[in-house]
């Protein structure tokens, strides 16, 4: 149901003409980190426009509300927005960028305000310099006027940070410390400032609790060749963590970031994620904006990382299919009711069974029949529907365990799916492994070969609205940068080449709003071949998921033999890997023959 803004718009437009006359305010989902989810306080776009996905950009005039997202969220967007709302689906044809809509449609010497610290440095100039050649002005704004109109604002998280154990991360904070001083002095600069969350808790070793399902915890870090200050509320560190830290770091309170930025030396490294509040604090000669190096780092994961990630997939794998196989008993009993939310309960209930669950990674997306179309789709009680035991099923759903991340998408039919919806989901399916399979030379981006993955749909003109990969973090952030598998559409001279030791999403789809959707998602690692060059071999991806993809919905005539041959050799593995769990942990016949059945060649 969508929420009603206008008395909010109200307040928020008189507050706009006290401060300055702003003929726009510009409300951006970002926290101070830039970071993809946030936490409660942060969810500002969210509370004025009543739109809760993750990722937009809100514009408030005197006359008018917009607000852009992607096509992940499209119909969610349309559905959760009220009529002050105009909904600007972003990079489709003919939507023009915030900054295009702004410099097109203000009058010379108008004003647009911003609070810096919700937008990054590069953004902020962009913004201005798009605004400033049409006679706008970019106002920065340093009380959120979002929340003067937001009386029971959330505060601060304050739950306590934790030890992330180097049995499980595989590398001491020393040594990755050592390795980002490399990595500024060969940037020739003093100093960096980090501002990423998940940048901050992996170079640390430390894990928080401060956003849902990203093990994360609210601060900055500055760091130089002699020093690291980590900037973080006193009251969350236990004794324990300050005795860790105390060795080589010190700690300051969280917001006291920007008075020492206004007094640093010498030439600083601002990667992407830094605010723009940061970035004023800083003579401009002396600021580098670039590329986190720890990002570089973070993505390639050693040998430690690897292993908790491949272990955590066998136990999450067991996990999902003790759901699906509960699910497909459940819904065919008489009188039986299981609705979308019931079903996300239960599959966070199977998980938590397993050894060294936290939490889960996002929340679950459990969606029957056209909800499944809604690609960022969250059930709620009361509005949810029931999962329909004739139709499409779509699960995507993940968990944090203390050795890695998972994220898996599952589509099942629960009846018997109409030839359409066979054929839609084997292009999906063919796509998959035809991006599996790929063999490319190192540091290929992922956009070179994202057309693999879309091929199959392409074909009879057919896509889906969304990227096909993305970095997943070591018991940290299910989406991490800076690799990706994505539309050459949204391309970035920041995109890193694929190299041995990421992890990644392959994770295409197809969807038709109102009827039905249907993805299929893996983890997979970039492994070397045995072809290429001694000192540069070949990449390809080896398949870290464990969970059966749905045999009912494949139509075989439309896959090649090196296709059928891969389907069914992956699904001997995972018959062997989750089943020898399943052994070891003395689960049911029922489940395992289950297993059996999913996991028998085409």
């Amino acid at each position: 149901m969508a929420k009603k803004t206008g008395e909010l718009l109200l307040k928020l437009r008189g507050l706009m003409k006290s401060h300055g006359q702003l003929s726009a305010y510009i409300v951006p989902s970002d926290d101070p980190h830039m970071s993809e989810y946030v936490s409660a306080n942060f969810k500002r776009r969210a509370f004025i426009s009543g739109f809760t996905g993750s990722a937009g950009t809100a514009i408030v005039l005197q006359d008018k509300a917009l607000l852009w997202t992607d096509g992940r969220y499209f119909l969610q967007a349309e559905s959760e927005m009220d009529e002050n709302w105009s909904l600007m689906k972003a990079f489709m044809p003919g939507t023009p960028t915030e900054e295009d809509w702004l410099a097109a449609n203000l009058a010379q010497e108008s004003k647009v305000g911003i609070d810096p610290k919700t937008c990054s440095v590069k953004r902020f100039k962009t913004l201005k310099k798009k605004l400033g050649g049409v006679g706008v002005d970019l106002v920065p704004v340093f009380e959120n006027l979002i929340d003067a109109v937001w009386e029971d604002a959330p505060s601060l998280p304050a739950a306590a940070v934790f030890l992330h154990d180097t049995k499980y991360a595989g590398e001491s904070a020393s040594s990755k410390l050592k390795a980002v001083r490399a990595k500024i002095k060969a940037k020739q600069c003093e100093s960096i400032i980090v501002s990423a969350l998940d940048d901050i808790a992996w170079l640390y070793n430390l894990r928080g609790n401060d956003v849902n399902y990203n093990p994360v915890f609210y601060s900055f870090a500055l760091i130089d060749q002699e020093n690291s200050t980590l900037f973080v509320e006193d009251d969350k560190l236990s004794p324990e963590i300050k005795e860790y830290l105390n060795g080589e770091t010190k700690t300051l309170p969280y917001n006291a970031i920007y008075d020492i930025a206004r007094n640093i030396d010498g030439r600083v490294f601002l990667p992407l994620s830094t605010n723009a509040a940061i970035s004023q604090c800083i003579d401009i000669e002396n600021q580098v904006v670039g590329m986190s190096p720890i990002q570089e780092l973070k993505a390639i994961k050693n040998e430690v990382e690897l292993k908790g990630m491949q272990d955590c997939h066998v136990r999450d794998g067991a996990a999902l299919c003790e759901y699906l196989h509960w699910l497909g008993v459940e819904v065919h009993k008489p009188g039986a009711v299981v609705d979308e939310v019931d079903g996300a309960d239960k599959a966070e209930f199977f998980r938590s069974q397993y050894d060294k669950f936290v939490s889960l990674s996002f929340d679950t997306i459990s969606s029957s029949g056209a909800n499944a179309a809604v690609i960022h789709y969250k059930p709620e009680k009361g509005s949810c529907l029931q999962v329909d035991k004739d139709d499409i099923y779509l699960c995507d759903s993940g968990a944090q365990y203390s050795d890695g991340t998972t994220d898996v998408t599952r589509t099942i039919h629960l009846g018997a799916a109409t030839d359409h919806q066979r054929d839609c989901f084997t292009r999906v399916l063919m796509g998959h492994i035809d991006l599996a399979m790929a063999v490319f030379p190192p540091e290929t981006k992922g956009t070179c070969i994202d057309a693999l993955a879309r091929r199959p749909l392409w074909n009879i003109g057919l896509d889906y609205q969304h990227g096909t990969g993305h970095g997943v973090g070591s018991f940290l952030n299910v989406h991490e940068g800076p690799c990706r598998i994505g539309s050459g559409k949204r391309m970035s001279k920041y995109e890193m080449g694929l190299k041995k030791g990421m992890i990644l999403s392959n994770e295409p789809g197809y969807y038709e709003g109102g009827k039905f959707g249907m993805r299929l998602e893996s983890l997979v690692e970039v492994v070397e071949t045995d072809v290429g060059p001694e000192d540069g071999k070949y990449l390809t991806f080896r398949t870290i998921t464990m969970a059966p993809i749905d045999r009912k919905l494949i139509n075989k005539e439309l896959m090649s033999d090196a296709q059928i041959k891969w389907l069914d050799n992956y699904h001997m593995t995972v018959r062997a890997e989750v089943g020898s769990l399943f052994e070891q942990l003395g689960k049911g016949k029922e489940v395992k023959q289950w297993l059996h059945d999913q996991t028998c060649p085409l």
